[in-house]
């Protein structure tokens, strides 16, 4: 009896993942990648991959198994108008980001669920079966709605039981790669009391190709604790994308020291991302080094081998030897040989590290606070990734600003939580409601970040460090209409197309209505376009149509038109 409950539960598994492989393209012609799975983006690791649809919108997207859809979203950003679909077989979901349109039947029911909320955005579950998909149906069409900055299909597949997305290239999806990733700059990382070179700061080398080989231009002195971090990306054939690597392994004279690998991602963790990287290189030079050495406050999974959380020290005066290796999910390796000269001659120090005058210390694993007569800060624990000297200044306002310039330490050092910011400032009653904090940069662009008064103080919450300031917005959003005027007969046009703006904290709501009742918007923020198209039984007669616009301080816009149709 247990010879067979073995031999079921492994046929079981067996028929499981061959189901698993059995996907179809999402596309219906070859996958060319815009983006890789694990790929580093801005505060998260990308959860799937992006696929080309040749340089344009409207393309055929495909279920690429059969199933029913368990969730429907539209927004202005994020995912812009996705679809999710479960596949009970396989204990897998797709997703299908970014798209222009879906299906009728998919369009239908979306539709009803807009006019039910009376709302653009949307968020809803379907009910189990209710939109059942086959394999190989199109259930929309591609576009570069939400957060896209070009037309590309977004596609994962999760894990169901948990939505813990898998790299898509797991599975059968075939894709042309035979190129190996590239390596181009090394960055050796020192502490409080270490020497490089002699000099008590991290060290950058260009990564020198030499035929296939890799090489840096010389053999670095080094004395105490130190740590490597690597820019590298991956390409694949007909694609000038520089794309996410899969795998990094660090050797320390033939011992495994570090491995980082992005075969599943988590977006409960996805954030630590930031504690990853090097974030002030990230912001200060736009390079994304991977640290091939752990922070304290990380909490990522994607890690193994660590030897000393990934922190090297030679207690000696030899040469050793170091070795990178980087892959992608096709297995083409690059590799990099390198030497150091490890010392503990005591070099002459040049310290170059940053004024820490008037420095607190934070300790990443407590609730640390700041405040003087004009400045509040809350840092709950575990918000910073590694302890640090938290250092303030502030400037003298100028005519735009209702407050001084407050420099709330650095903006290169990344937060993983909010924090409750406030700033006090003497500000008329009479405009106080069309106040807010924002953050802002040397240019004086500024920021939009919120605020609600108390007396004298106004608060928000904020996930960055950098500039604040108190100004205000008196200016409502504009709306400039493209194809209707007070007036028009519209029999002979589709659609009615709108722009809106605002300026300064920037639109947060909109509602178009005809005859009082609300329509349905669908708003492009990348061109600031609104558009209603028309329904299919739009009856003939007379419209009044009203359009309010609506900012983030609450200054209101409206336009109205009498229309015949």
């Amino acid at each position: 009896m247990k010879y067979f409950s073995l031999v079921f539960i492994l046929y079981l598994f067996t028929n499981i993942n061959l189901v698993a492989q059995d996907y179809v393209s999402p596309v219906d012609f070859d996958i060319l990648l815009s983006g890789t799975f694990g790929e580093l983006r801005s505060n998260h690791f990308h959860a799937g991959i992006d696929i080309k649809t040749q340089g344009v919108e409207g393309q055929k997207i495909r279920a690429i198994a059969d199933g029913y859809i368990s969730r429907i979203k539209v927004s202005t950003w994020g995912y812009g108008k996705v679809i999710y679909i479960n596949h009970p077989e396989t204990g897998h979901t797709s997703v299908y980001a970014h798209l222009q349109s879906f299906n009728k039947n998919i369009s239908k029911r979306v539709k009803q669920e807009h006019y039910n909320k009376e709302s653009f955005e949307l968020n809803f579950f379907p009910k189990k079966n209710e939109l059942i998909v086959k394999q190989g149906e199109v259930i929309g069409l591609s576009g570069n709605t939400g957060g896209s900055n070009g037309a590309h299909l977004h596609f994962e597949i999760r894990e169901t039981k948990n939505s813990k997305p898998i790299n898509p290239l797991q599975f059968n999806f075939k894709v042309v790669d035979n190129i190996s990733p590239i390596l181009k700059k090394i960055k050796f990382y020192c502490f409080d009391t270490t020497l490089i070179n002699g000099y008590n700061s991290s060290k950058i080398y260009n990564i020198i190709k030499d035929n296939n080989n890799y090489t840096i231009p010389e053999i670095p002195n080094i004395k105490g604790d130190f740590a490597i971090g690597i820019y590298t990306y991956d390409q694949a054939e007909g694609a000038y994308n520089k794309n996410g690597i899969y795998s990094i392994k660090l050797y320390v004279d033939s011992i495994l020291y570090y491995e980082f690998k992005v075969d599943k991602l988590d977006f409960n963790t996805t954030r630590y991302i930031n504690a990853h990287i090097d974030y002030c290189e990230k912001i200060e030079n736009n390079i994304k080094f991977h640290r091939c050495y752990k922070l304290p406050h990380n909490n990522l999974t994607n890690y193994s081998n660590l030897v000393n959380n990934g922190i090297i020290n030679f207690n000696d005066t030899s040469i050793h030897n170091l070795r990178l290796e980087v892959k992608d999910i096709f297995d083409n390796i690059s590799f990099i040989n390198f030497k150091i000269k490890a010392s503990n001659i005591p070099f002459t120090k040049k310290d170059i590290s940053k004024n820490k005058t008037n420095s607190i210390f934070f300790d990443y694993r407590k609730m640390n606070t700041f405040e003087n007569k004009e400045v509040k800060i809350d840092l709950d624990k575990f918000s910073l990734y590694e302890s640090l000297n938290f250092s303030y200044n502030s400037f003298e306002k100028n005519l735009t600003t209702y407050s001084n310039f407050h420099k709330i330490h650095d903006r290169n050092t990344p937060l993983h939580k909010n924090y409750i910011l406030k700033i006090k400032a003497s500000v008329p009653n009479s405009i106080k409601s069309k106040t807010y904090i924002a953050r802002t940069n040397d240019k004086r662009n500024f920021w939009h970040v919120g605020g609600a008064w108390e007396e004298n103080w106004i608060e928000t919450k904020t996930r960055d460090f950098g500039t604040f300031c108190i100004i205000s917005d008196t200016i409502p959003p504009t709306i400039n209409v493209i194809n209707i005027y007070n007036g028009k007969k519209i029999t002979n046009q589709k659609n009615i197309q709108i722009k809106i703006k605002d300026i300064q904290s920037g639109i947060k709501s909109f509602r178009g209505e005809m005859n009082g009742k609300w329509i349905l918007f669908d708003y492009e923020h990348k061109k600031n376009l609104l558009k209603y198209t028309f329904e299919d039984n739009f009856e003939i007669g007379k419209y009044k149509f009203s359009l309010i616009v609506t900012d983030k301080v609450g200054n209101i816009s409206k336009y109205e038109a009498d229309l015949i149709y």
